[in-house]
């Protein structure tokens, strides 16, 4: 496990710094009973489990963003996961809420590895060969804000990895090509679940200056993927199932499809975390199961199904969604509303809602 961000805990004050983590727990208890359903905790579930027993919900990027929709009472949503997914709250969330991140410097490596200045070079190129109002740009929702905004102005949407096959037949039912940002693997994944030619597929390098691909290529291209990736997930490989397979006979495997394609296609299973989760819990009594995802889900679903063997492909962790803390939720909370708040600038959020409200209705 990632230890407390020591820099970022030596700028709260000394009495908070000293309280142990049963004083965190109970302090946080107390402010949540005070503010009642005014105030919610929501939780990705790749956070740690002292920040999960904090939380009134704990979802995957589809689950959470619906449960922002749907707080009727709630004034102030503290959301504990990272850049990316606090922004996606303020995005979709009323004028009169106010959503606020314990750790603002909890990035997503992936969301910066797309910026509108790289996209925009990609997209006048498509438009150069192609009819541009025929193609649809797609981002994962680990995607920067006004890479969101972009595709809400281009007639595109938001996906996740719950939806990301729905979203794509969508946008091949209303166009002709996609440019799907920013994973690669998620993108190849689910192009050819959905039996899209390998070679209709082709991948967008923003590091060179064509992209790395032929005038012919972008042409023909029914997609095209921005060449990013998941730490967390391409951390696992094909060396690991095998060996998974030897260490435990008859083992299930299921895997994140951010994961490389040739570890989807060795595993018995792909599927975003709602779906392991499921997997998991379905799985007859006395399976071995075998989990290629962030760390901390795993040891929770081993933590929750004692009925069976349940273990990590390998260890990886997400060092940014490990930077919330108690320390950090409870300062959110005593000043709630005054600190760590999570702001976008108008146009910004009203063209990136338009993405992710055109997802929730696929």
């Amino acid at each position: 496990m990632i230890a407390e961000d020591k820099w970022v805990a030596l700028l709260l004050p000394r009495e908070i710094q000293n309280l142990s983590d049963e004083e965190l727990i109970d302090g946080i208890k107390t402010l949540k009973n005070q503010w009642g359903k005014r105030c919610q905790i929501l939780a990705h579930h790749y956070q740690r489990q002292s920040i999960v027993d904090m939380a009134d919900f704990v979802g995957d990027s589809l689950e959470l963003a619906h449960k922002t929709n749907a707080l009727p009472e709630t004034e102030y949503i503290v959301f504990c996961g990272v850049q990316f997914m606090a922004e996606m709250a303020a995005a979709l969330c009323r004028s009169d809420q106010k959503v606020i991140t314990p750790a603002p410097n909890a990035l997503c490596p992936m969301a910066n590895m797309a910026d509108m200045a790289q996209v925009s070079r990609v997209w006048e190129a498509i438009g150069q060969l192609t009819d541009i109002k025929k193609a649809i740009p797609i981002t994962y929702v680990n995607s920067l804000s006004e890479i969101k905004a972009f595709c809400g102005e281009n007639g595109g949407l938001c996906c996740t990895s719950s939806n990301a096959k729905n979203v794509v037949k969508w946008a091949l039912e209303n166009g002709e090509r996609i440019l799907f940002l920013p994973d690669e693997n998620l993108g190849v994944n689910t192009c050819q679940a959905l039996g899209i030619p390998k070679e209709n597929i082709v991948i967008w390098d923003p590091t060179l200056s064509d992209g790395g691909c032929s005038q012919d290529e972008l042409k023909k291209a029914t997609a095209i993927l921005w060449r990013g990736y998941c730490h967390v997930h391409t951390h696992f490989t094909l060396q690991q199932v095998k060996l998974a397979r030897e260490n435990y006979p008859g083992c299930l495997i299921v895997v994140h499809p951010e994961c490389n394609r040739e570890v989807v296609e060795a595993a018995d299973e792909s599927g975003s975390t709602s779906f392991i989760i499921k997997y998991a819990a379905e799985a007859p009594s006395g399976s071995t199961i075998i989990i290629g995802t962030e760390l901390n889900l795993v040891k929770r679903l081993a933590a929750m199904h004692k009925d069976k063997t349940i273990a990590p492909l390998s260890a990886s962790v997400c060092p940014d969604m490990e930077r919330v803390t108690l320390r950090s939720l409870y300062w959110s909370l005593l000043n709630l509303g005054k600190v760590n708040l999570v702001s976008l600038d108008e146009p910004i959020a009203r063209s990136a809602r338009l993405a992710l409200e055109r997802m929730l209705k696929i």
